[in-house]
């Protein structure tokens, strides 16, 4: 089997690669970097390397997912994460897989776990991306996984969530948390291995991927901090809007796990058991 990785250069790509490299000839594709370039907003672009790779199997891991700048530059945040993905699909035959990762920001700012369908992202980032699944969903092998993740970066120059806490922890730095801003991620291996799983059990639609019981971030950073056997002593808790100069999010981005556990036959790791990855 053939497989494509774009966004191979990201914080997910490196974990999608080396998940697929047991069962897959596997071809990364970054923007800037790597043997294989391509700008996914360009649709010539994108055609001539499915045209000249032609695979079985293509994973999108690109976006631009810096919230505040997607709501600064609307119109790139359309490119990067709506149409590119249409690019991707109209590039594509009807025969080969198309994985597509998604967000939880597509969700509304009520209460979770939420279910798939109760989609009402509240900025422009969750709303480009709920745009991509749109186009994603137009081939017919798709699979939307909507996800959010943690656990150490293989690419230099970027830092997951869960770096940031232990840097700056672990250098007793001043940090502020949120106390209202809920989430159920994933250890970036763990949601690796379950798209690779999802893949291989022939899985197509939507579906939530992450982890039960979900916490505050401020949580999660004690979790962490506790797990590592870091101090605490610097750290500010607060509620999120006492920050305005944020582009709005949902307050409560956990997802509901109970479509991809009937789907995979099993449960869901609980957030603290990913914690302990770490």
């Amino acid at each position: 089997m053939r497989a494509l990785v774009f966004g191979s250069y990201g914080l997910l790509g490196p974990y999608i690669l080396r998940a697929l490299g047991s069962i897959a000839d596997v071809h990364p594709v970054g923007h800037r970097s790597g043997a294989q370039r391509c700008d996914i907003t360009d649709a010539s672009s994108v055609l001539g390397i499915v045209d000249s790779l032609k695979p079985d199997l293509v994973v999108n891991c690109a976006a631009m997912t810096n919230v505040d700048a997607c709501e600064a530059e609307p119109d790139a945040a359309i490119r990067h994460n709506a149409e590119s993905v249409r690019n991707i699909v109209s590039a594509l035959g009807g025969s080969s897989i198309f994985i597509h990762l998604s967000t939880d920001q597509v969700y509304p700012d009520t209460e979770g776990p939420h279910q798939e369908v109760e989609t009402g992202p509240v900025n422009t980032y969750g709303r480009s991306k709920l745009q991509g699944e749109f186009f994603a969903a137009e081939h017919p092998n798709s699979l939307i996984l909507r996800a959010n993740f943690f656990g150490p970066s293989q690419t230099a120059g970027r830092t997951s969530l869960s770096d940031w806490v232990v840097d700056n922890l672990a250098g007793q730095k001043p940090i502020r948390l949120f106390s209202d801003s809920l989430f159920s991620p994933l250890h970036i291996e763990t949601l690796a291995d379950t798209t690779l799983e999802l893949a291989g059990k022939g899985a197509r639609g939507t579906f939530n991927l992450g982890s039960r019981e979900g916490c505050s971030k401020a949580e999660f950073a004690f979790k962490i901090a506790d797990h590592l056997g870091l101090s605490t002593h610097n750290t500010t808790v607060s509620p999120s809007r006492e920050d305005p100069t944020r582009a709005p999010r949902p307050r409560d981005m956990r997802m509901s796990v109970e479509k991809i556990e009937a789907q995979l036959g099993r449960k869901m790791p609980a957030l603290s058991e990913e914690i302990a990855k770490l």
